[in-house]
């Protein structure tokens, strides 16, 4: 049985909204199972104030600011403590750009969590960018929080493959995670026939495409019930692999894909499929990097 590399520190981004409070209950429970430090960080803005205003107000500005990040973080921390009284927790208030401060000082072993809005598409992410930039640069796994249906007991843990490095990573870090909780695998492969002729050869042609799919899938099936001895299923859905995996999970999930896929055509699709799967999916996602593709 697999029981994965010891992670030390899971970091949390927190900025006083719901979602990212979201992501914080979500971080602390997971530290919680790992026996990590979780490390909650604020970020605060400093206002431009010109020469006419004079450094007094600049200076006032800065501590009402710091005064007002500090308390929030309190107040979270307090929390926490109280939910899960079992974990080391460390608050950071930081200066930088959110995006720097949550990946300062990670280690590939480590997590890094923020919370998503429930609105889609451009407006969809907490402090805009911020996840889409931790997924291409962050050297560990990146998970993205969205909304109260992340809270509570996790069911069952989902993960799409495609035959890629990353989506084999992506499957050690499912099955490992599963192992941990206590709860079932269920591994995801879409598939799609692209050609658009007509005629035998192009019936053959798609009989061998779902043949080729389904090797895949019980290829990764069997090399994940040789590691892990948790209950691992697989599931063959004919459509693209963004659309396969929201049709398959429900409340309860945890949801995890690799951040590139086979070739550099194939690497720009999975990441297509991984910001869709961001922007739409209701449980959280773990976004698993490919070994040494953190830029």
């Amino acid at each position: 049985m697999n029981h994965g590399l010891m992670t030390k520190q899971i970091t949390v981004g927190y900025d006083g909204s719901v979602p990212s409070s979201e992501a914080v209950l979500w971080a602390a429970v997971e530290a919680d199972s790992r026996s990590a430090r979780l490390r909650i960080v604020s970020c605060y803005e400093i206002p431009y104030f010109g020469e006419v205003n004079g450094a007094w107000a600049a200076t006032e500005a800065y501590a009402s600011i710091m005064e007002g990040t500090r308390s929030a973080l309190a107040e979270i921390q307090a929390v926490v403590a109280k939910a899960t009284p079992g974990i080391e927790i460390v608050a950071e208030a930081s200066g930088g750009p959110v995006a720097l401060a949550l990946l300062d000082n990670l280690d590939p072993d480590d997590l890094v969590v923020v919370g998503a809005s429930s609105h889609e598409g451009a407006a969809a992410f907490w402090l805009g960018s911020t996840p889409r930039h931790l997924v291409r640069h962050s050297p560990c796994p990146v998970v993205v929080v969205r909304g109260t249906s992340s809270r509570g007991r996790l069911d069952r843990v989902v993960v799409g493959i495609d035959g890629s490095p990353a989506s084999e990573r992506a499957l050690q870090w499912a099955g490992d995670e599963a192992d941990r909780h206590h709860v079932s695998l269920l591994v995801v492969h879409g598939w799609k026939y692209i050609y658009l002729g007509d005629g035998p050869s192009s019936s053959q042609a798609r009989d061998l495409t779902n043949v080729d799919a389904a090797n895949l899938l019980d290829h990764a099936v069997e090399s994940a019930r040789d590691q892990f001895g948790t209950e691992i299923s697989g599931q063959l859905v004919e459509s693209g692999p963004a659309t396969a995996l929201l049709e398959t999970v429900r409340d309860g999930d945890l949801l995890v894909v690799g951040s590139h896929g086979r070739g550099a055509l194939s690497a720009r699709l999975f990441g297509s499929t991984v910001n869709t799967v961001l922007d739409r999916c209701a449980v959280p996602v773990v976004v698993v990097r490919g070994a040494n593709e953190a830029e």
